[in-house]
């Protein structure tokens, strides 16, 4: 039973994960990680800081985005 319950548990993270994948919500997470490979010398920019030009990048380019 709990080896049941536990594989279930990980599937539902996997699955959480996959879905903030989608819809964007791992970008600061996903920036945060490309300067500490890429810019480790580069203050990351603050989190707000981050959405604020992310959401005003998107408005600029809005590509194949249905909205």
């Amino acid at each position: 039973m709990t080896t049941v319950l536990s594989r279930l548990r990980e599937s539902a993270r996997a699955a959480w994960q996959i879905v903030r994948g989608v819809v964007g919500e791992n970008a600061y997470e996903r920036y945060l990680e490309h300067q500490r490979r890429h810019h480790p010398d580069e203050e990351p920019l603050p989190e707000r800081e981050f959405w604020r030009r992310h959401i005003d990048r998107q408005d600029a380019q809005p590509g194949s985005r249905c909205c």
